[in-house]
């Protein structure tokens, strides 16, 4: 340890994070491109310009990079708008490191921080078009052991695996945090690491040049090539293998050598080479090959001299990579871009370089993109020189030196074998291997890309914009991640739910199962209900909204949930979910112009709202109906926060180096600098800690987590085990005592934090009966909840108001409760008609010291049983079944007559999706039977008509069964001609079909069919529940689905006494039957087909006592099923007509 801190006090330049991509095509016309000191308001004029009449909206347009890196950069500016340089981080940086030394009263008072790693360190994909964990930039294989692999995180920094990419350890968290964009190791020493620093692709992270470590990582030193200014990068490192000290390095400068390993370096070719390659001639180390942005160059003197050679080659390019091949040392192939970015060919030297020609055909292997600046990789097979690869959105491949290519994965199709995330960064053979680095994380191709298998697990390296953490447990939480969507925790598990750049999310603090993610721009808003086991469904961004060019709000739409779990979201307006829809909250623009920023809810009163564009605070009183504005801040405002129980104060920090954390102790009209102790760097969120009278104060910066509260003068950091590493965002989960941070590198971390034990407090667990999973097949509920007695005094009464759809509820409890003891309690039963219900609690007691700990909230079903051999038509408000959302207890199922297109049902009332249009996208419904008996069946079948219109292997619906009140379903039958049309699953599908269940109807039919289904297999059940589930994905619509006539059929078991002597005979018949009753006198007697409809009334059957004649010679021939009633009680015999 003492020797990291040696090094650190040595490092002479702080690793943070800077600079911008100067050959990007906005920055050709700016003046300050290739300065030393950049403005990010220039650079971000020529970007607004350069977009002005261009579409965006294309995938790999380089449009979400470029905002990617002017959202991680605002922050991190000085007054004049400058981005600060390496020297100010490092400045800041020990300022830091002072304050930690100092042993001063503030130390002695602050509590202990001990931050461990939550992840992802590896995740499933349960809903992603695009999953993935973490860019990575680099992949290096020890020269001496083929096991040993290294790879470089844009600002995770470089980690080493040992097993091949199985397990990954970090080597650089005791360094400032890092990016790595080159890596070589010595052949004959694997302690000797050499590593270029900084992101060469988005500039994420600073570069400082070239660090080296000689044991393995433990420590680094810097080297003779060291930048100071915020415009160098460094890219490609390759040592000579006949002369480990002897290195290339190339930078935005040129390409750098070093003789004496690293300690000298000498410019021995100017340009700009730092998203270039080097490359040797195989088996000659004196032939050194060199690509800048648009020239070759070659050196057949170790690289003393270079020439530049360019006979047949493009006059103008916009990026170079370029590889050779042991399959044949003459061979070099270029991979050659526009200016704009596209593809611009293939080119091929056979003559180590001299001349040059154009090998690609037609194919465009970017797909379109014009980002190549940010995502283009190349490797050429080692065993084959007519093999190549080229990867920018997806990998291609070719077998005649790029003739022709073949498209080896979709971005969109992660079942596929050969996934490997969009945003291509790194190709390379080592061996036989072919390794791939891209913005999901690092992938291996064993078998020349037939298929990839994904190495990623382990590292840690998730770039976080937003986090939010469950009210009720640390163990639940939800975060948005650059590229790699919405990642979701929950029974120790990281879930995939979503794709594209996961932004700010919310948690329903009323329902810990109940996760919402924003993706960029507030464009779609994606629901899971489970947790993120699943994705629910989506909202697209309100119409209002948008327009050309325009796909909502802020690359960083603010999303916020109140304390009864209405979840609002900021753009031009202020907005509220309702019915799955996005509502105009407030009257009037909240912040007169502009969109914004940041919104704010007061924990204790969710009438106080607070949003932020610019430095303007502006505060509403009735919920966002209306504001006014109370503040201007002296910078642009970064975060807000307002006290726990508190509602007149309130935290602000504003922008840049001299930002300041400020507090309000008026509501928000004037505020009070408090940022005594905090470097000049980024302060990017500030979050207070409630249930303590000292009103401890976490603040997250670009350089970690600092602490305060009422006993203190200063802010002291709040740091011990956490990685110096931008903190975006921070959540604390009172209940498991965890505050959580999420950074923009190093994935989520967490700390235990103190908490106060009051004298006396009671705190709500959860409504444990009834749930929101199961459906009651009863008319009444009989609540129960837990709840646990958090203060130190014993309870003895607690008092209970809760309410049913909006009808209240009292009731006292008595009993004892001990100190930490948990209670479960009863409460009265209520008796309800069938319907879906919301249940409120709240739970108190005498002196309760919190009241944000008191109340829960759940959704539950009311359902009855249905009758079998009874169909039921819809026709009647009786008739009606239980349908809601997965996301929402509104549903999109309705009943009535559907009308217009080909779904039309004449007359009839049906259940529809939509009774007069298109279904929503992304949206999952269930449509829900009533709940059956089948053990006195013979024989049960389900059937329905339907009729269904949806896009083909993308939509779908089908029926799901569940014998336990709801508590699991299963997806009930197979295809078959009378059932399912469609077996596909996502794995047997490739790139479609991603919600295939295996079993679904899906395309168009849209007549009324006729649809059943053997039940044989639940005969012995006695409780069973049907659904009918509807799964559109998140783009294109159709007409739907409709269906009717729902029926469960059977043979009745006979009846004991005398129903066992009824017989029909003959049977089967060409139409005459006969009924017998034996001492039985017969009531009535009617005659259904298969689908439960009554096809024979009274005025043709003749009865007479205890027996009857029934007439059918009319009818078609097949089963039908006869009910017999005598005296009051009834059986179902089943005969056959011939």
């Amino acid at each position: 340890m003492k020797k990291i801190i040696l090094f650190v006090a040595l490092l002479s330049c702080f690793v943070g994070k800077a600079q911008y991509n100067s050959l990007a095509p906005w920055n050709t016309t700016n003046s300050s491109a290739k300065s030393e000191r950049v403005s990010i308001d220039e650079v971000v004029q020529s970007f607004n310009q350069y977009w002005e009449n261009r579409d965006h909206s294309k995938r790999g347009s380089g449009f979400k990079p470029f905002l990617r890196w002017e959202n991680h950069w605002r922050n991190k500016t000085n007054d004049q708008g400058y981005l600060i340089t390496p020297q100010e981080m490092w400045d800041a940086f020990n300022q830091k490191k002072a304050a930690k030394a100092n042993k001063s009263s503030n130390l002695l008072m602050l509590p202990t921080s001990n931050w461990e790693p939550v992840g992802p360190f590896t995740h499933s994909n349960t809903g992603s078009w695009s999953s993935g964990q973490g860019r990575v930039n680099i992949v290096y294989v020890d020269p001496s052991n083929p096991n040993t692999i290294y790879i470089g995180a844009p600002a995770g920094g470089i980690w080493k695996s040992l097993d091949a990419g199985t397990t990954w350890a970090p080597l650089s968290d005791n360094l400032p945090q890092i990016g790595v964009s080159g890596i070589a190791v010595d052949p004959n020493n694997s302690n000797v690491i050499y590593v270029a620093t900084g992101d060469c692709d988005a500039s994420d992270t600073y570069s400082i040049g070239v660090l080296k470590t000689t044991n393995g990582g433990a420590t680094w030193n810097t080297t003779g090539l060291t930048f100071t200014g915020t415009n160098k990068l460094a890219g490609d490192i390759l040592m000579n293998p006949s002369n480990s000290n002897m290195l290339w390095a190339a930078t935005t400068d040129g390409i750098y050598r070093t003789l004496n390993g690293g300690t000298t370096w000498t410019l021995e070719q100017a340009g700009n080479f730092s998203q270039g390659r080097i490359r040797l001639k195989p088996g000659d180390p004196n032939t050194v090959y060199a690509v800048s942005t648009n020239r070759f160059y070659k050196s057949t003197n170790a690289g003393d001299t270079f020439s530049s050679l360019a006979t047949g080659l493009p006059f103008s390019s916009g990026r170079m990579l370029m590889d050779v091949t042991a399959a044949d040392s003459n061979y070099i192939y270029i991979l050659s871009t526009t200016t704009s970015g596209a593809m611009q060919g293939v080119y091929r030297s056979t003559n180590g370089g001299t001349n040059w020609t154009l090998t690609s055909g037609t194919n465009d292997t970017f797909n379109g993109s014009g980002q190549s600046g940010y995502d283009l990789a190349f490797a050429v097979s080692q065993t084959n020189a007519n093999e190549i690869y080229t990867g920018c959105l997806n990998v291609w491949k070719s077998l005649d030196a790029g003739a022709t290519f073949n498209q080896l994965n979709s971005w969109s199709a992660p079942t596929q074998a050969t996934y490997t995330h969009a945003d291509i960064h790194y190709l390379q053979f080592f061996g036989t291997k072919l390794y791939c680095g891209s913005d999901g994380g690092v992938y291996v191709s064993e078998n020349n890309g037939t298929s990839f298998t994904d190495k990623t697990a382990g590292a840690q390296i998730s770039q976080f914009y937003k986090i939010a953490v469950s009210k009720q447990s640390a163990s639940k939480m939800v975060g948005g991640l650059q590229d790699n969507g919405g990642h979701a925790y929950s029974g120790s598990q990281w879930k995939n739910y979503y794709g594209a750049d996961g932004m700010d999310t919310a948690i329903d603090p009323t329902n810990s199962n109940l996760y919402y993610g924003f993706i960029q721009f507030g464009s779609n808003l994606y629901i899971s209900t489970n947790s993120g086991n699943s994705l629910s469904s989506g909202v697209g961004a309100p119409a209002a909204e948008t327009g050309t060019n325009d796909d909502g709000g802020n690359w960083i739409t603010p999303l916020v949930a109140n304390n009864t779990g209405e979840l609002f979201a900021g753009y031009s307006n202020l907005y509220k979910l309702v019915g799955g829809a996005w509502q105009l909250q407030n009257a009037g623009s909240p912040t007169g112009s502009g969109n914004i920023e940041l919104v704010a809810v007061d924990p204790s009163n969710d009438d106080n709202m607070y949003v932020v564009n610019g430095s303007g605070l502006h505060k509403s009183t009735n919920r966002g109906l209306t504001f006014t504005q109370v503040y201007s801040a002296p910078g642009n405002i970064t975060s807000i926060d307002v006290h726990s129980s508190n509602s007149n104060i309130i935290y602000i920090t504003t922008q840049g180096t001299s930002g300041q954390a400020l507090k309000s102790i008026n509501g928000g009209t004037s505020f009070t600098s408090f940022s005594s102790g905090l470097p000049a760097i980024g302060k990017n969120v500030i979050v207070h800690q409630g249930r303590d009278t000292n009103n401890p104060l976490y603040l997250g910066t670009s350089l970690g987590v600092y602490y305060t509260d009422d006993t203190m003068s200063q802010w002291e950091p709040f740091d011990t085990n956490l990685p110096n590493v931008s903190v975006t965002d921070l959540e604390i989960n009172l209940e498991d005592e965890k505050i959580i941070a999420a950074t923009y590198g190093r994935g989520i971390w967490q700390s235990a934090i103190q908490i106060q034990t009051p004298l006396n407090d009671i705190k709500f667990n959860e409504i444990q009966n009834p749930s929101s999973v199961n459906i009651n097949c009863a008319n009444a509920v009989t609540p129960q909840v837990s709840v646990k007695n958090n203060g130190s005094n014993t309870i003895n009464s607690v008092n209970f108001n809760y309410t049913v759809n909006a009808v209240t509820y009292t009731f006292t409890w008595t009993g004892t409760i001990n100190s930490e003891q948990t209670q479960v309690i009863s409460l009265p039963a209520v008796t309800l008609p069938k319907g879906i219900y919301t249940m409120n609690v709240v739970s108190t007691i005498a002196g309760d010291a919190y009241s944000d700990n008191n109340s829960g909230s759940t959704n539950f079903y009311l359902n009855n049983s249905g009758t079998v051999n009874v169909t039921n038509t819809f026709e009647t408000a009786t008739d009606e079944l239980i349908e809601y959302n997965e996301s929402s207890t509104t549903g999109i199922w309705t009943r009535g007559v559907r009308t217009g297109g080909a779904l039309a049902s004449g007359l009839n009332n049906v259940y529809s999706t939509n009774l007069t249009g298109n279904y929503p996208d992304l949206t999952k419904s269930y449509l829900v039977s009533q709940c059956y008996d089948l053990s006195s069946l013979a024989g049960p079948q389900i059937s329905f008509k339907m009729a269904f219109d949806l896009e083909n292997n993308w939509d779908l619906t089908y029926v799901e069964y569940s014998t336990n009140f709801g508590q699991t379903w299963q997806v009930l039958g197979t295809q078959g001609p009378n059932w399912y049309n469609s077996n596909r699953t996502p794995e047997s599908s490739g790139t479609d079909c991603f919600n295939c269940v295996g079993a679904q109807w899906t395309g168009t039919n849209a007549a009324l069919t006729t649809y059943f289904y053997s039940l044989a297999a639940l005969s012995t059940e006695t409780n069973v529940i049907f659904r009918i589930v509807f799964h559109s994905d998140e783009a294109e619509n159709n007409l739907g689905v409709v269906v009717d006539d729902f029926l469960i059929s059977g043979t009745l078991a006979n009846e004991s006494f005398n129903l066992n002597n009824i017989q029909i005979y003959p049977n089967p018949s060409t139409g005459i039957y006969n009924i017998s009753a034996g001492n039985a006198t017969i009531d009535e007697i009617v005659v259904y087909d298969v689908m439960g409809k009554i096809i024979n009334s009274n005025k043709n059957i003749q009865t007479n006592g205890s027996n009857s004649t029934i007439d059918l010679t009319s009818i078609s021939s097949g089963i039908y099923f006869v009910k017999i009633t005598a005296n009051e009680q009834s059986t179902v015999k089943r005969i056959i007509k011939k």
